[in-house]
């Protein structure tokens, strides 16, 4: 065995889906010298529903990306259906965000992001993982990262004043630096995949609220989202606040929702455009903590998913230029300890509005309030066109219209955790 090589950067990055890509852009853009790595080659497939709210819209426009790309659906709203109804739920047209939302797979997404932060000027090692922290008296000073066929094959030492754990939810890295999972906090499983499809392109992000297995009403969602090229993305996800759901699988939950569809959308065997892929989906917070002395937790790693509706992209991206600024002025400063404000400033901008979210999980769990829920809510527009904003997280806040000022009442009266 041949002596371990060696190299220095001021920001490493641990994984290149949207979180890190994001925070690689936003930390190349300002200078600073960054390399993220990731063990896969782009472009590559990723577990994902594809869609984007008008929040991860904004996200993404944050980085430069064009949304009148062709390889974009673009989606107005949110179609529901019900046992018994169907509603159109465009998108509200507010000042902080965009009136339309996005699809694209995420074998195309990514590799859209990851390209944008080589541009910005950060380096991209593929088929490398970071296998271990390296610690120097307690700070998370680099990684030991293995190449695969690259080189002679011998792992490098990657020295970094600061790290960057954007490694999704199985969060390996993030994990061996000493963050934990929460088992408190709430947890989804989903699974998703696509087919060819013979109905035109529709212009909505299409959700089942209520699935059924029988007489009985899981607490979960299913989906069908357009994306170009004559595909949609077909999933359905589950929660962890289900009493039974140890003995669900997610190509259960799956399976289920496919017996749910109309016939003659022709989601079936024949149409089968690849495999059926599943995940988990941590949420609400359900990683702690967010940051340990000289690595920060981004997105899925740090379990920052919305538990209203499992969107992780926004979030992924939102966190990921939180720490990248914050690690900038710290470099910029000369003192470290300014990225470490980092949990408190995600506390502050989330934590009311997960907290409402964990509650909202868990009583959903609950058969009976779960049938509620739809048989009384599903049926009001007024009220499905509220939960849509309150669900999604859109708003202008206090500024805002009536409904923005009830959402940002309802958030001011719960605890930051």
């Amino acid at each position: 065995m041949g002596k371990t090589r060696a190299t220095e950067v001021d920001v490493l990055v641990v994984g290149a889906g949207p979180g890190g890509a994001a925070a690689a852009y936003h930390l190349a853009r300002h200078g600073v010298s960054t390399l993220v790595v990731d063990r896969a080659a782009f472009p590559r497939e990723k577990v994902c529903g594809d869609g984007l709210t008008p929040r991860g819209v904004k996200a993404m426009l944050g980085m430069g990306i064009d949304p009148d790309d062709p390889g974009f659906a673009r989606v107005r709203g949110l179609r529901v259906y019900g046992r018994h109804v169907t509603l159109e739920l465009p998108w509200p047209h507010l000042s902080d965000y965009p009136d339309y939302g996005l699809v694209r797979t995420r074998h195309d997404f990514d590799d859209l992001l990851v390209k944008q932060a080589v541009k910005a000027g950060a380096t991209l090692w593929e088929r490398s993982e970071a296998t271990a922290p390296i610690l120097d008296r307690g700070w998370v000073a680099g990684a030991v990262v293995s190449r695969d066929g690259q080189g002679d094959g011998e792992p490098v030492e990657v020295r970094a004043r600061f790290v960057l754990a954007a490694d999704g939810a199985a969060s390996r890295f993030a994990g061996r630096a000493g963050v934990e999972r929460d088992p408190a906090r709430p947890l989804g499983i989903a699974a998703r995949r696509y087919y060819r499809s013979e109905r035109p392109l529709q212009p909505w992000l299409e959700a089942w609220l209520d699935l059924w297995e029988g007489d009985s009403l899981l607490p979960g969602y299913g989906w069908v989202f357009p994306v170009t090229g004559g595909l949609v993305n077909v999933g359905a996800g589950l929660l962890n606040t289900f009493r039974n759901f140890k003995d669900v699988s997610a190509r259960h939950v799956f399976d289920i929702f496919l017996r749910m569809l109309p016939e003659d959308w022709r989601i079936d065997p024949e149409h089968e455009a690849g495999p059926i892929l599943s995940g988990p989906l941590p949420m609400g917070f359900n990683r702690r903590p967010l940051a340990v002395p000289g690595l920060l937790v981004v997105g899925d790693a740090g379990g920052v998913v919305n538990p209203f509706n499992g969107e992780g992209i926004a979030y992924a991206i939102e966190t990921a230029e939180i720490a990248a600024e914050l690690v900038f002025e710290a470099l910029s400063r000369g003192r470290p300890g300014l990225a470490h404000v980092y949990p408190t400033v995600l506390r502050e901008r989330y934590g009311r509005y997960y907290w409402i979210g964990r509650k909202f999980v868990q009583a959903i769990g609950n058969p009976a309030v779960m049938r509620a829920a739809t048989r009384y809510g599903l049926p009001r527009a007024w009220v499905m066109r509220f939960a849509l904003r309150f669900m999604a997280n859109l708003t202008d806040g206090r500024d805002g219209d009536a409904q923005d000022r009830l959402m940002a009442a309802l958030v001011r009266l719960a605890p930051a955790s």
